[in-house]
């Protein structure tokens, strides 16, 4: 038997219509809030890497503000409810490194190679998952092939300031020896000043 009544096909073409449009929006939506919040992020490794590489009194205390500096970052009232780092959230941010070569010698050289006599690149990175961006679009399909949410590694590469026992160790140290060892009686000296600031012109220990 052949229906010759049509009527309501229209209305079909109009909800699969709706539908296709709501899932593109959905995909617009949460890639351009995605690309916003990535700009977020990025604030905090550089405020992360920045905070790190400021001279202190030895590389672990540079290490502990930058970590300090980036959970407080995380803990900010504004940013909690998006920024997590388990992955609650919209967005999460972890994994945080911190490499700032010297004595160490770890830089991230190896991940991001360089012409020789470049500066090492030293400072912070983080991974950023955007869980908004895992979607499942009626008609479309699924925005990733695993389930997974897509990953990006955020970096802030700075030179880090040497420290108070860099400064020490591997300079001035070596010159009061080379000063004490050009005539004794300047041992004097050295103890008088040893273990305290004292206002010297060099090249920024």
């Amino acid at each position: 038997m052949i229906i010759n009544n049509s009527h309501g096909i229209i209305t079909v073409d109009f909800i699969f219509s709706l539908v296709l449009c709501a899932g593109l929006c959905s995909v617009m939506f949460a890639l351009t809030f995605t690309l916003s919040m990535a700009e977020i992020a990025q604030y905090i490794t550089f405020s992360t890497s920045r905070a790190y590489v400021a001279g202190h009194i030895d590389p672990d205390k540079q290490s502990e503000m930058g970590k300090n500096k980036f959970d407080s970052l995380m803990a900010n009232k504004t940013l909690s409810p998006l920024f997590s780092k388990t992955g609650a959230g919209w967005f999460k941010l972890s994994d945080l490194e911190l490499r700032g070569g010297g004595a160490s010698g770890q830089d991230f050289s190896k991940d991001y190679p360089y012409s020789d006599g470049r500066i090492p690149q030293t400072g912070a990175r983080l991974l950023f998952s955007a869980r908004v961006m895992a979607l499942r679009i009626p008609f479309l399909g699924s925005t990733t092939e695993d389930g997974e949410a897509p990953k990006a590694n955020l970096t802030a590469f700075l030179i880090r300031e040497p420290t108070q026992q860099e400064c020490w160790d591997l300079q001035i140290k070596k010159r009061y020896d080379a000063i004490i060892g050009l005539d004794s009686r300047f041992a004097i000296l050295a103890d008088r000043y040893k273990n305290k600031y004292v206002p010297m012109e060099d090249n920024g220990c």
